[in-house]
Parts: C-alpha cells; sequence; structure tokens
C-alpha cells in the first residue's frame, strides 16, 4: 500500500473542507491570515512527505496541493465572510478547474447555450500537434547531440500545447457546457505585443486573476503600481520555485531570477520612452516579448528539472502512444 498517496489524499481532503469553511468568517484579517497559514503548511508538508520519490511524482504531488490551497486565499478575498457557493459547486472549483475565479461557479448546473464543437476541435488539434512536437524533440535529441536547447524548446513548445491549449480547453469546454461562463486560460499568447499584454491578459489568466487579487490590489493603493506589480512577480516566482526546484532539489533561484528579469521588462514598459515605441512597433513589439520570454527561459526550466521532470514525462507520454 502507497503509505505516501494515503497521505497525500487525506490532506487535500482536510484543504477541499478547511477551503469551504474558512470563507466563513467574518474577520477578513484572521481568514486571511489563516488561508495563508494553510498554503504555507502545505508546502512544508507536500515537500517533506514526498522527500524520498522521484521528481515527477514529486511535482504532481506539489502542485496538486498547492493549486487546492491557493483556491482557500482566493475565496477569503472574494467574498469576505459571505460565500455564496455551496458545498458542490465548492468542490467543483476547486478540484476540477485550474483558474481562480470562484464566482464564475455560482452558476453551475444552470441552463447553458454553449456551442461546444470549435473549441473541442481546437483541444483535440492541439494535443496532436503536441505530441507531435513532443516527437520532434525526441528525435532532434536523438540525432543531433549539439542541438542548443532545440530540442527542450520543442519539448516545452509540445507539453504547453498538450496541457494549456490542449486539455485546459477541454475542461473550459465541460464547465461552459454546465453553465460555467469559464474562458480560456491562455490567449493566443502569440499575438502579445508587450509584456504586461502577455502576463496580465494572454498567459495563464488563471495565475493572472490569483495575483491580481491576492498580491496586487491589497498593495497597489498603498505602495503604487511598480511596487505591486513586482511584488506579484517575486510571488510568482517563489511559487516557481516550489513547483519547479523543489521537486528536483537543484536549481534554487533561477526560476525566481526569471520572474524577477520579467518584472525589471514591465518595469521598463512602464518607466521607459524608448521601450513604448518599441511596444508600439507593429512587429518590434512581438520581438520584444518573444527576446524576453526565449533567452533566460532556461533560468526558469533549468537543468535538474529539465532532465528529472520534463524528459521522463516526455517519455511516459510518448510512451502512451507507442512512439516509445
Amino acid at each position: 500500500m502507497d503509505f505516501i498517496l494515503i497521505y497525500l489524499l487525506s490532506w487535500a481532503i482536510f484543504l477541499l473542507i478547511i477551503g469551504y469553511i474558512l470563507p466563513s468568517i467574518r474577520n477578513k484579517i484572521i481568514a486571511r491570515i489563516s488561508a495563508w497559514a494553510i498554503i504555507l503548511s502545505t508546502t512544508f508538508f507536500s515537500i517533506l512527505i514526498t522527500a524520498d520519490q522521484t521528481a515527477l511524482y514529486r511535482m504532481a504531488a506539489i502542485c496538486s496541493l498547492q493549486l487546492i490551497s491557493m483556491k482557500t486565499i482566493v475565496m477569503v478575498e472574494t467574498y469576505s465572510g459571505k460565500p455564496k457557493l455551496n458545498i458542490i459547486q465548492w468542490l467543483c472549483f476547486a478540484g476540477g478547474w485550474f483558474g481562480m475565479r470562484p464566482v464564475l461557479f455560482e452558476t453551475l448546473l444552470t441552463k447553458s447555450s454553449y456551442k461546444a464543437t470549435p473549441l473541442l476541435f481546437k483541444s483535440i488539434s492541439r494535443i496532436i500537434l503536441g505530441m507531435a512536437l513532443l516527437m520532434g524533440s525526441h528525435l532532434v535529441e536523438e540525432n543531433y547531440y549539439h542541438s542548443f536547447y532545440t530540442s527542450d524548446l520543442l519539448m516545452y513548445a509540445g507539453m504547453s500545447f498538450i496541457l494549456h491549449f490542449g486539455i485546459l480547453n477541454l475542461s473550459t469546454v465541460l464547465w461552459r457546457s454546465l453553465g460555467v461562463d469559464v474562458i480560456e486560460l491562455f490567449l493566443e499568447p502569440a499575438r502579445s505585443r508587450s509584456l504586461k499584454e502577455f502576463w496580465g491578459k494572454r498567459w495563464n489568466m488563471a495565475f493572472s486573476e490569483m495575483t491580481a487579487l491576492i498580491i496586487y490590489k491589497p498593495l497597489v493603493g498603498k505602495y503604487g503600481k511598480n511596487t505591486a506589480m513586482l511584488s506579484a512577480f517575486l510571488v510568482s516566482g517563489i511559487l516557481h520555485e516550489i513547483a519547479i526546484s523543489f521537486p528536483v532539489g537543484i536549481g534554487y533561484g533561477f526560476p525566481l531570477l526569471f520572474f524577477v528579469i520579467h518584472g525589471i521588462g514591465m518595469t521598463a514598459e512602464n518607466m521607459s520612452p524608448f521601450v513604448k515605441k518599441i511596444i508600439e512597433h507593429k512587429f518590434l513589439s512581438h520581438f520584444w516579448v518573444f527576446a524576453w520570454l526565449l533567452v533566460p527561459m532556461p533560468l526558469l526550466f533549468h537543468s535538474g528539472f529539465t532532465d528529472l521532470v520534463a524528459k521522463p514525462l516526455r517519455y511516459f507520454l510518448l510512451s502512451i502512444i507507442g512512439v516509445l
């Protein structure tokens, strides 16, 4: 019997119970402190309890529990002592959706006129494209030893198509069909003409929703836009450290540095007249965004994570379709 799995599932159940109760606390300061205490304890628990497991197992466990724990703080910040989700709506929001807007689930199981076919087709086609990119990544790695990160870029692009534009969009189709007005969490990021547009409107809207609600909004009125924005990126970096570096036990600081760099880039967009001219240009704006994304990307997905998590995951996915 896998006792580690039992412990992890028990903690997940605890989070689902406490996450439903906590937003009912009328004193928002107490509720907020309690929610952050739960997040921190969940982080330490998931890291310690999986210490002897494989890196891929650790990442899955840490990220899954971390995601559920973050739902408690967004519930506290959203409802302030008057939660409107019933237990079924809460469980669906907490355990079945990556987004961070609980109010959307207030309409769960209401009548929907949503036409699922276009997004369903898009999701399936992206999964197929992602698998093709994973195969290409494997072939490049096997046949071209000095590929200068090309294989890794193909691998991460493939995984992104499978998860972000495939599986998560299938989830969007499901919930919209059940009356929940969720949207795609990744909205054509290649169209971004600034880092602000990329991070705020197109890439991982769940993360943007969360950091805006629990970091940016509480700080912007008192400390100003740049300080609030840099704080949001700092928290994002710490959360990615937990998800990327801690499972493999190496590479600490690199994901954090990646997000600090992007915080600096967004500050430049807000303050530098020269940079503002770049992001106003039809073509240079796209070059600006992708340069900031691709050049420091090895910091975010450092070699430890690539070798111990990403490549085993690629092997697993390709083995499912019989390629390996």
